[in-house]
């Protein structure tokens, strides 16, 4: 998720403007105003009896010049008018549908979407660093892989439930998780609603297989998180989303390793969804030499090309840095990645192919308080790459085994794990950057 701040505007829809125009021609004619109103229902009746389209429908043609949006007009006077079992029809959840149907023909996967009111709300309130509705834990796997909890946040009914990073979720209410992507399985656990329900968990450390029962709730995702690294001078910073208060934040944590003399970051960004492109540029910055003519990124619209130069003031410019990503690291996690390997050569990037987002996202708001999220402009990194669809390549491309999740600083920290327990971990990107900072 890549989200400019700056709210944009939508024209009304063919729709409106059809009824406006029927209104206004009705209007001119009100000397005789009783009298369309009888030819017209009495037109309208014919034509029903003799399976015509209806009067709206076939003027449409008049107002729309694009054959393909005409089709979309003709299917819902056929649905709503037509269609035989009328308790079925939902004309919201058709246009939301509809929507997202359109906004999900871009390709542009991931990101560009359609958000109800709720969805909108829930999302602007995660990225104002407020409270989460959920059980309170990041998924990983998917399809041939076993679901598996990443991370647990503090606070949360999953922590309180007793699950732990690592744990394995085999099926929800006994519907079995098998083959089912994260999303699938977030959409499960969220039809719960507030109700009570049991999640069967497996838990490899231990190869035992049990049930919890809990419910939804709300929990705080901490913004940033630090662990520093047993017998080392290293320092693990976990930037969890591109919120309001990401750079602030960062820089706190910054600040501190530094009066700490460390002699090494590692910046984890695996799994980082993204959130604001201001952000983006103000985190990146952190790490980038100022010099003249030094980007961040480039955004480019349909007319328009804007260059987002680096800001002075960096903290961490010449401090050793190593940045850690996966496939979930995506849109402003991977401007920040790009620019920062890009306009600083020497820092090596640790992990597998970012996600691939490509476009900036602005919000359109649609009349009833819905939210279409859409890409109105591309971002390339300061060499102009794009890195839509394809990723960042990180120059040291390690994979982490199947069986192991990421030693995040949120879980190292709560386990207070020792530096033997930190190399035993399996978290092979994460020892390869230890690795690159001690040599």
């Amino acid at each position: 998720m890549l989200t400019n701040p700056t709210e944009g505007t939508q024209d009304p829809n063919a729709a409106h403007r059809i009824a406006a125009e029927i209104i206004a021609i009705r209007r001119q004619r009100a000397n005789s105003l009783l009298t369309q109103m009888v030819i017209t229902a009495v037109l309208v009746a014919i034509a029903f009896g003799a399976g015509w389209f209806s009067n709206a429908a076939v003027n449409q043609d008049r107002y729309i010049s694009d054959p393909n949006e005409l089709l979309i007009h003709q299917a819902w006077q056929d649905i709503t008018q037509q269609y035989v079992v009328t308790s079925a029809i939902n004309k919201k959840q058709m246009a939301y549908d509809a929507i997202s149907a359109m906004t999900n023909s871009l390709g542009d996967t991931g990101h560009s979407r359609f958000e109800t009111p709720e969805e909108y709300a829930a999302e602007n309130q995660s990225l104002n660093n407020g409270p989460n509705e959920g059980i309170g834990v990041s998924l990983g796997g998917g399809g041939s892989t076993p679901i598996t909890i990443e991370i647990v946040y503090p606070n949360s009914n999953a922590a309180k439930a007793g699950l732990k990073a690592g744990d394995q979720i085999d099926a929800v209410n006994g519907q079995s998780t098998k083959g089912m992507s994260v999303d699938q399985v977030g959409a499960l656990i969220r039809a719960t609603g507030t109700n009570r329900f049991t999640l069967t968990i497996t838990r490899p450390s231990t190869h035992k297989t049990f049930p919890v029962t809990l419910r939804r709730g709300q929990f705080t995702v901490p913004t940033v998180e630090t662990f520093y690294i047993p017998g080392t001078t290293l320092v693990d910073i976990q930037l969890t989303q591109f919120t309001t208060t990401a750079d602030s934040d960062l820089r706190s944590a910054i600040q501190d390793a530094i009066n700490r003399h460390v002699t090494g970051i590692i910046f984890d960004l695996r799994g980082n969804p993204g959130g604001l492109l201001d952000q983006a540029v103000d985190v990146a910055s952190e790490f980038i030499p100022y010099k003249s003519g030094e980007n961040v990124l480039i955004v480019k619209t349909r007319t328009t090309e804007q260059d987002y130069p680096v800001n002075q003031g960096g903290l961490a410019t010449n401090i050793p840095l190593v940045i850690l990503v996966d496939n979930g690291t995506a849109s402003a996690a991977e401007i920040t990645t790009g620019a920062i390997a890009v306009d600083r050569p020497s820092v090596h990037v640790v992990g597998q192919t970012t996600f691939g987002t490509g476009t900036v996202l602005y919000p359109l708001p649609l009349a009833d308080g819905s939210v279409l999220l859409l890409g109105l402009a591309e971002f390339y990194l300061p060499n102009g790459q794009s890195i839509y669809h394809h990723g960042f390549v990180p120059d040291q491309q390690v994979k982490l085994p199947g069986t192991v999740t990421p030693l995040t600083p949120l879980v190292a920290q709560s386990e207070n794990l020792t530096a033997k327990q930190v190399q035993q971990s399996g978290d092979t990107q994460l020892l390869t950057a230890i690795n690159d900072l001690s040599h």
